[in-house]
Parts: structure tokens; C-alpha cells; sequence
């Protein structure tokens, strides 16, 4: 297709474009997914052990098809844009409800493409291609099931420096456990000085019955103007409430920096957000998560940015998993 057929083309879908609303628009019920698998992780992509996003615009339709998919950005780009928007087509809702008829809306979800390690309920040897954590006994002997996020720096040598836990469910006995197992272990040398990872460690019992969990949902909120102008980075760490479905109920802020710019940001993402959830013998239950929300200007809706491409990350990672979470489109996005 032409530069100058795309261009007609997309002049004359400009009026439907602008007929699309916001799913969260004032007076609609928001479509209720009934079907959302997450989409496949690209087998190739997989075995390089590259991790990424995609944020794409759809259209759910007054049958509770997907109908318009628009990838919106991917960092990386060039390895995820397929499978998300295939996958993607594929889900079905509830439609979203305007005075007791259905109607068509637009909404925005993003898919994460991450690896994942798991936890052992057994004494095993550090893996030389990445840490693995001990189940926790008192959590293994209650039959509680969740997760935890580390992220870190390995040096030249594969020396752990700055490990932090940035996300459990629930708080506690996963996130010692997640960092104890990476303190211990040692990664590979490299060539870079200083490489930064991030690892998702999944608790999960020996005979568990889950096989597809909820995933995590972000909701969104404006980012504050005075960082995109002076292009200010930030970091929000809360501590939330969740109920059993993994809704958040009551957000706190743990530390922020820096102090104050992202605070209320911070709240609203959290307190719109439905994280994965924890389980007790395989029902899900309410809990205490900790949460912890990154702010780039690069990577929000700031004038005169974009989405840059993040180098692929090492290879040899763990099983992977995708889960996506949403945020309403705007009118100036239609």
C-alpha cells in the first residue's frame, strides 16, 4: 500500500475515528470482559529472552466483539506487535451499556510480554541462570499462592548490587524470600558495566490447581505536567488493600521520589487498578500487595515524546507470561 492510498485511506475514517467514545465516558457502563486470554509469547522472540510492552487502542463493538485494533506503542519495537494485536481480536465482552442499549466504545489495554521464574518447595542448588526461591513454610503449610517482583543491577562480574522487592502479593514471607534468593545468586559476566534486570517469582504449590490467573490491570491518570516539562523521572512505592478479586480498596504511599510530584498520581493509578490476586487452597483471597508505579516522561503523553527501543535484555530467562492492563482512551487520541 502506497504512502498516498494510506493517507486517503485514513482521511476517510477520520469521521467514524471521531464518532468512537472512551469506554469510561460519563453515562456508560464499561464493557465486562467474559473471554481474555492472554496472548501466546512469540516462541523466537522467547528464546532470546527479550521482555517488552504493547499498548494497543481497540474498539469493542455493540456485540461484544473486538472490532478496530491499533498497536499504539511497543518498546521494543519490531518483536511483540503481532501476537499482542492477534491476540487481542480474539477477546470477548460484556458490551458497555448507554440508557439500557448497547453501544461501541474505545479503550486502551497493554500487554506485558515478561519472564517469569518459579519457586521450589524443595533444597536445590542455585541455578547459574538465574535465582530461585524457597517457598516460604509457614505460606506452604497454609496453602497460599502469589508472587514477587525484584529488580537489580548485575556488575561486569554477575555481582548483585541494588536489589529491592518493587511488587508482592501479598506483602511479607514472597518478597523475603524473593530477595534472599537473589542476594544468593550470582549472574553471568558480562561485557556491560552495569545491567539492570527485573524478575517476577511465581509461589506456587506442588499440586496447585491454577492454571490461568488474573492477570494485573493498571488504571491511569493524567501525568503531571510539571515533570513533563522538565522532564523529571520518578518513582511511587504503596502498600495496598485488595479484595479477593485482586481490586484495590485502599492505597498508601510507602516512599516516593522524588517527594510529592507523583503522589497523587500515584494513588489514582492505584486506586483504579485490580492487581493479579493471592490464593488460599486455590480460592482467591484479600490481601495486603505492595506496588510500586515508575514515571517517565519519555514514556507518558508528554508534547515532543516517544517510546525509545529498549536493548534486548540476557538470554537463558525463565518461563514466560503476558498480562496486560488498561486504561480509558481520550477524545484527543481518537
Amino acid at each position: 500500500m502506497t504512502r498516498a492510498t494510506l493517507a486517503a485511506i485514513l482521511l476517510a475514517a477520520a469521521p467514524a475515528a471521531l464518532a468512537w467514545v472512551p469506554c469510561v465516558d460519563k453515562g456508560i457502563t464499561p464493557p465486562v470482559p467474559i473471554q481474555r486470554e492472554a496472548p501466546p509469547y512469540p516462541q523466537a522472540v522467547r528464546a532470546t529472552g527479550i521482555e517488552g510492552t504493547v499498548e494497543i487502542a481497540l474498539t469493542v463493538l455493540r456485540d461484544g466483539d473486538v472490532g478496530w485494533v491499533e498497536v499504539v506503542r511497543a518498546e521494543p519495537r519490531g518483536y511483540f506487535e503481532q501476537a499482542a494485536a492477534l491476540g487481542v481480536r480474539q477477546w470477548k465482552f460484556h458490551p458497555a451499556m448507554k440508557d439500557g442499549a448497547p453501544v461501541e466504545c474505545r479503550m486502551h489495554t497493554r500487554v506485558r510480554f515478561a519472564l517469569t521464574d518459579a519457586a521450589t518447595t524443595v533444597e536445590a542448588p542455585v541455578r547459574r541462570e538465574g535465582p530461585r526461591p524457597f517457598y516460604p513454610a509457614a505460606l506452604l503449610q497454609q496453602r497460599i499462592e502469589g508472587w514477587a517482583e525484584v529488580e537489580y543491577d548485575l556488575d561486569a562480574d554477575g555481582k548483585v548490587l541494588n536489589e529491592r522487592v518493587t511488587a508482592a502479593m501479598p506483602r511479607g514471607e514472597f518478597e523475603k524470600s524473593a530477595l534472599a534468593a537473589v542476594r544468593g545468586w550470582r549472574g553471568v559476566p558480562g561485557e556491560a558495566p552495569i545491567r539492570h534486570e527485573t524478575r517476577r517469582f511465581d509461589f506456587r504449590l506442588p499440586d496447585t490447581m491454577l492454571d490461568v490467573v488474573p492477570p494485573t490491570m493498571l488504571a491511569s491518570a493524567p501525568f503531571p505536567m510539571a515533570a513533563c516539562e522538565r522532564r523529571t523521572t520518578g518513582r511511587v512505592a504503596l502498600e495496598v488493600d485488595t479484595d479477593a478479586t485482586g481490586q484495590v480498596r485502599a492505597a498508601r504511599i510507602l516512599e516516593a521520589e522524588p517527594a510529592g510530584l507523583f503522589d497523587e498520581t500515584a494513588l489514582r493509578i492505584a486506586r483504579g487498578s485490580r492487581l493479579s490476586p493471592a490464593y488460599r487452597d486455590g480460592q482467591p483471597m484479600a490481601a495486603t500487595a505492595l506496588l510500586t508505579l515508575s514515571f517517565d516522561p519519555l514514556r507518558a503523553t508528554c508534547p515532543d515524546t516517544q517510546s525509545p527501543d529498549r536493548k534486548p535484555s540476557a538470554p537463558n530467562r525463565p518461563t514466560p507470561t503476558v498480562t496486560h492492563d488498561e486504561r480509558p482512551a481520550r477524545h484527543d487520541e481518537s
